[in-house]
């Protein structure tokens, strides 16, 4: 080897160890600078912070400091002091309204830029619902973003984010939506929560549960909660219709006649109800996503004209709008089609127990249905299978679909109508006896055969009030042995009209 290239190689071996040293020393840098911040809590951090001082103190003042030291991961979406000069000083002067607003700004767990895609609802400490994007916290812009500390993530704003109102809480406080308040409020009711009472027995005529003493409690209760949707619960997102009291009052009149009770008071509750019970879609629409028809929790399906909305507000589980009109089909949609199954009777008087069947219709639908063997005599009451239900106060057209496969011959059958269970109290209203023809023998794919598979009007009924109907299926009089008759029935529909 030249003396030249000694002295070369002895150069770039030099060169190559000064820029590895650098390296080691720029990376031993780094590793400092990484290490020292993961040996800080976010409350050291936010402490350490100029820019985050009034936060800090806010978070001393309700007491969030010590959280944000324990050893449990959050993520703190911390504003500025610039950010905090917009906050209400009626927030600030206020504890518990200070310790919902900084609660509002953190959350468990940790949470980067990177984990929308491309929006994320996330439960702050405070209970209530944000929304994340990889820029944004709610409507203010994220400055500074994935701080990495030994508990969790800071991430820096430039806006304060007040704590939305959920469902319940924006109906009770709305300027608009007095008169569906009260009456929800109204529904309000003490229970007895037995969820951790000790059960000692069950009391052999009631059948309730007795309690060891001390283990269960009252609590508060709301009848739509339970029985439409829980408005309050920040654990669904949801849009909610909020009727203003014109609306309200509008829907009530349009809506009492098929709400009629002898007691007047009900009648005002059954209504009142009837207006407020399909208020609930279990999604979120944003008003430029509202589609022609939206469906309830309750089945029914509304719309809502962008016109006939007064105000619009973001909740914190979901959306809430308010209107002064909303439109949904009355008949069939709003008042509902009643349908009473084959099988699911309510009591029957028969010869011998009835039986249920699973078969196909020339359609090809499954279908279930009930029926008697063959009846030989006509006792006094006649055999009937019985059905209830809950009606409105309007005019139905009735129809059932009734397949006779147990005789070669017709059946006769009639559906009577009754507000008491008890049959012998009889004679009721009654849309009078049908004839319902064999299937037995026909070539299944005539056209005879078919239509003794499809639905059969039968006439009309009214009940007077609102309230439960008892609905007999009835068997034929004069039945022998030489004249046998049966009872068959896949539904009977009761279809409102005007």
């Amino acid at each position: 080897m030249t003396k030249f290239k000694t002295r070369y190689l002895i150069l770039v071996f030099l060169l190559a160890s000064l820029s590895f040293a650098g390296c080691k020393d720029a990376w031993k840098d780094h590793n400092e600078l990484n290490i020292a911040r993961l040996d800080q809590t976010l409350s050291e951090q936010i402490s350490a912070e100029p820019n985050l001082s009034t936060f800090h103190a806010y978070l001393v003042k309700t007491g969030y400091d010590v959280v944000l030291k324990s050893s449990k991961n959050y993520t703190v979406w911390a504003p500025s002091n610039e950010a905090l000069k917009s906050l209400d000083n009626a927030i600030v002067n206020d504890d518990a309204a200070l310790k919902l607003f900084v609660g509002n700004c953190i959350a468990e767990q940790s949470y980067f830029t990177a984990n929308p895609k491309p929006s994320l609802i996330v439960r702050m400490l405070n209970g209530k619902n944000t929304t994340l994007t990889k820029t944004t916290f709610e409507e203010s812009t994220i400055t500074v973003a994935d701080v990495y500390v030994k508990n969790g993530v800071l991430h820096v704003v430039n806006g304060v984010s007040i704590p939305k109102p959920n469902a319940w809480e924006f109906l009770q406080s709305a300027v608009s939506g007095g008169l569906q308040a009260a009456f929800i409020k109204g529904l309000e009711h003490m229970e007895l929560d037995t969820s951790k009472g000790v059960l000692l027995y069950k009391d052999p005529v009631t059948q309730k549960g007795v309690y060891q003493e001390g283990t269960t409690f009252k609590v508060l209760k709301n009848q739509y909660f339970q029985r439409i949707s829980d408005i309050s619960s920040e654990d669904s997102l949801f849009t909610y219709i909020i009727l203003n009291d014109a609306a309200f009052n509008a829907e009530k009149s349009k809506l009492f006649t098929y709400n009629l009770h002898p007691d007047v008071k009900l009648a005002d509750t059954l209504t009142k109800w009837c207006v407020v019970r399909d208020l609930v879609v279990n999604k979120v629409y944003q008003i430029n996503e509202l589609p022609d028809s939206m469906t309830t929790v309750t089945g029914v399906r509304i719309h809502l004209d962008k016109s006939a909305i007064v105000e619009t507000r973001l909740l914190s589980n979901g959306i809430a709008y308010v209107v002064n009109k909303i439109g949904y089909q009355l008949l069939e949609n709003k008042i509902p089609t009643v349908v009473l199954q084959g099988e699911m009777t309510n009591s029957w008087r028969t010869p011998a127990n009835p039986f249920v069947r699973i078969k196909q219709d020339p359609f090809g639908n499954r279908y279930i249905d009930r029926q008697t063997g063959s009846i030989t005599a006509s006792p006094s009451p006649l055999y009937y299978f019985s059905y209830n239900s809950t009606v409105n106060s309007v005019k139905y057209e009735v129809y059932w679909r009734a397949i006779n496969d147990v005789l070669t011959i017709p059946i006769s059958m009639k559906v009577d109508f009754s507000t008491t269970w008890d049959y012998t109290l009889g004679p009721f209203p009654t849309v009078g006896y049908k004839s319902v023809p064999s299937v037995l023998g026909l070539d299944q794919t005539s056209q005879a055969y078919k239509d003794a598979y499809k639905e059969v009007y039968l006439g009309t009924y009214t009940p007077e009030y609102y309230g439960t109907l008892y609905t007999f299926l009835v068997s034929s009089l004069g039945a022998t042995s030489a004249l046998p008759t049966a009872l068959t029935l896949d539904y009977i529909k009761l279809k409102p009209v005007n």
